[in-house]
């Protein structure tokens, strides 16, 4: 007896198909109204040093900007604001607990003594709880209305979005030409670029801002750290706005002084340089050295040349002191980093 088998194939069934292919569209769909949808948090920072006279004007302005958001581009916006208070002498701080009594989003972080804007930045982002973090001014020459750009273009997946002034219409012609020349030097010797123009105004993303917070230096220059850490980055540029109540506290010492910080912070090209004149005045030492000796052994000793003598004196010393002086910014900068202080104190925050 013969046993026969028979092979069959079975043909899926083409409903069932098309089925599975909807449920798993329909699933990806759910996906992506669930990402759309899902509540994004906005931190506004904002670093203060006696600004109470702009306060009022700031919250007004900055929440009417960020509820045209709401309304026209993202209703699932949520935002807080943080203010740092970095040792105001006026009523900054008072003027922030006003505000945090008819809005509780309003958040103070309030510094026991003066310890500098990059202190009051880098507060400002420990305590920063939003997907997106906006670093800014009170003053109003960082316009709020950018925001809405800032926010259009981190949904287009720029991780941060930075400004920039189209000129210094507003500044003196000394400070004008002493920031041109800073921009200049430093991206001559640094191995990261800043752009002419570009402020702390910017949005960050949470990942960035994670980034910048790994970075425990003792002296920070964050416009540097801002273009150190890389990511796609969008400019935004706009014209100068003076400001709309009280004074800069930028004296140009204190720019002078910030731009030192600049250079030895994100270079070495002072040592380089420290060395290479070094090295010049050599040179020339021991070139002139020979000369004298050669004078000397064809035309005898003479008293003549004594005046250039102490010029040369000075000028070695000068050098030398130069050097030093180049090398103890260094060896400073090391001795306040091994000493490990804290950045800030906080003395109130809510």
């Amino acid at each position: 007896m013969k046993l026969i088998i028979k092979t069959c194939t079975v043909l899926p069934f083409a409903g069932g198909i098309k089925d599975g292919e909807r449920e798993r569209e329909n699933l990806n769909s759910h996906n992506n109204q669930d990402s759309t949808h899902s509540t994004k948090l906005l931190s506004i920072v904002v670093p203060c040093y006696n600004e109470e006279l702009v306060l009022d004007e700031f919250y007004t302005q900055t929440t009417a900007v960020i509820e045209q958001i709401q309304n026209d581009i993202m209703p699932n916006l949520e935002y807080e604001f943080v203010f740092v208070d970095d040792g105001s002498r006026d009523n900054t701080a008072t003027k922030v607990r006003e505000l945090n009594k008819k809005d509780e989003r309003v958040h103070l972080v309030k510094f026991s003594r003066n310890f500098g804007k990059e202190a009051g930045i880098l507060a400002g982002f420990k305590h920063a709880k939003g997907d997106m973090i906006v670093l800014m001014d009170a003053d109003l020459q960082d316009p709020p209305h950018l925001i809405i750009e800032m926010v259009k273009s981190h949904a287009d997946g720029y991780k941060i979005i930075y400004t920039k002034r189209k000129d210094r219409v507003g500044e003196g012609y000394v400070k004008s030409k002493f920031s041109e020349a800073f921009y200049e030097i430093f991206n001559r010797i640094s191995g990261v670029k800043i752009e002419s123009g570009v402020r702390d105004y910017r949005l960050m993303d949470k990942s960035v801002v994670a980034e910048l917070l790994k970075m425990n230096e003792y002296h920070r220059f964050s416009k540097s750290m801002f273009a150190w850490v890389g990511f796609n980055k969008k400019c935004l540029e706009f014209d100068h706005e003076p400001r709309v109540a009280g004074q800069t506290s930028w004296s140009f010492w204190k720019l002078f002084n910030y731009a030192i910080e600049g250079f030895v912070s994100f270079s070495t090209a002072p040592l380089r340089f420290a060395f290479i004149i070094g090295f010049l005045v050599s040179l020339f030492a021991f070139v002139y050295g020979i000369y004298v000796i050669l004078r000397t052994l064809i035309f005898g000793v003479s008293l003549s040349g004594w005046a250039s003598t102490i010029v040369i004196i000075s000028f070695l010393g000068g050098i030398q002191l130069i050097v030093l002086g180049v090398i103890g910014e260094y060896i400073a900068r090391i001795y306040e980093q091994v000493k490990n202080r804290p950045h800030y104190i906080v003395e109130e925050e809510f």
